[in-house]
């Protein structure tokens, strides 16, 4: 009798728990408030609650249910999304919302094979203008649109 019936549910719980305990550790000191008067850390840390407990889901249903032997990751799309989401966040206060959105559609959809050049400027365009529209317009939150000189 196998005691662990589903190895990829055990490593990918594994790594969800490890992030939500990363995550955790980087907003320890934001204020977290009430759910009438949130804090900066409030959302942040109910998506830690939420990755983690996924993880201890995954982790728990690794011994119950048959699943698939280990497989290989696919490596490029996690690079490529890790390295959209890192230059992301690098540009997206000197160089602004119109510039950063789009170059993360673009370096993320390095990641499939089959992504079409017409595909991904109209993602782009689409994604950037929702996020100016909802985070900029209608929530006013104080992010750069353009380069600041």
């Amino acid at each position: 009798m196998r005691i662990l019936k589903s190895p990829n549910d055990l490593v990918f719980g594994i790594v969800l728990i490890v992030a939500a305990a990363f995550f955790y550790w980087a907003i320890a000191d934001l204020r977290v408030g009430t759910s009438l008067r949130m804090g900066p850390g409030y959302m942040p840390l109910v998506l830690c609650g939420l990755i983690g407990v996924t993880g201890l889901v995954l982790f728990g249903r690794a011994f119950t249910f048959p699943g698939e032997a280990l497989s290989q990751w696919p490596l490029r799309p996690m690079v490529c999304v890790l390295g959209g989401l890192i230059v992301f966040a690098l540009l997206l206060e000197p160089a602004g919302l119109l510039i950063a959105m789009p170059l993360l559609v673009i370096i993320v959809s390095f990641g499939e094979r089959q992504a079409r050049l017409v595909e991904v400027a109209m993602l782009a365009a689409a994604l950037t203008l929702f996020s100016t529209g909802v985070f900029v317009s209608a929530l006013r939150l104080p992010i750069p649109l353009l380069p600041q000189g």
